[in-house]
């Protein structure tokens, strides 16, 4: 049962949600969060999520390509999804995860092909995108349907399914046994793992080696 507490905050169970507020709707202090309640909640946060922030923290370490130097060669925006794509997992924040990852995908393969002069290619979805780039031989066929497989995983988040679709995520975790959170959780460490797979594939001299499990 979800209750407003007295700063108008939504409480559910441990976990507080709050959209803090006073009474005046023309004060200019209208939106105002009680210091001690919110630094608590954040304390509480930090320390109790630390270990599997660093658990995850060191499982993206051991899969980044070995990097000197990075180029993105679609500015600013890709090396932003990039890098909020990691800290969102980091945080434990799947969803979000999957949605930038595969976005960093996909605007780095839409730059690439620009980059040779397609440039009908700039506005396609992913799934054509990943079709080109196995005709043109960057990606292998197993990298087509791992892209193919992510793209699945980040339609349902982002495009509305109809109950009993098979892609929604509760009718995924029924079939495997699952809570929902769980599938949300293997999809964003799948997609991941992905791109540290294809960073060398889809961000040209991104790096100078890969690492070992990935030389075979």
């Amino acid at each position: 049962m979800e209750s407003v507490n007295q700063w108008g905050g939504i409480e559910l169970g441990e976990e507080i949600f709050v959209i803090f507020y006073e009474h005046s709707p023309t004060s200019p202090e209208t939106y105002r969060t009680p210091p001690m309640e919110v630094e608590d909640w954040l304390d509480n946060e930090d320390k109790s999520q630390r270990e599997k922030r660093l658990k995850r923290l060191r499982w993206i370490a051991e899969r980044m390509p070995n990097v000197q130097w990075m180029l993105f060669g679609t500015g600013p925006i890709s090396k932003y999804l990039f890098e909020e794509a990691r800290y969102c997992f980091a945080y434990g924040q799947y969803l979000a995860s999957t949605v930038l990852g595969l976005a960093f995908i996909e605007i780095s393969l839409a730059g690439a092909f620009y980059g040779t002069g397609r440039e009908d290619l700039g506005r396609v979805r992913i799934g054509v995108l990943a079709k080109e780039a196995l005709n043109y031989g960057w990606i292998t066929p197993r990298d087509y349907e791992m892209i193919e497989r992510l793209r699945r995983y980040r339609n349902p988040i982002t495009h509305f399914r109809p109950p009993g679709d098979e892609e929604r995520v509760e009718a995924r975790a029924f079939l495997t046994q699952s809570l929902p959170y769980e599938v949300i959780e293997r999809d964003a460490y799948e997609l991941m793992e992905s791109i540290f797979h294809l960073l060398l594939k889809v961000v040209p001299w991104a790096a100078n080696e890969l690492p070992k499990q990935y030389e075979a």
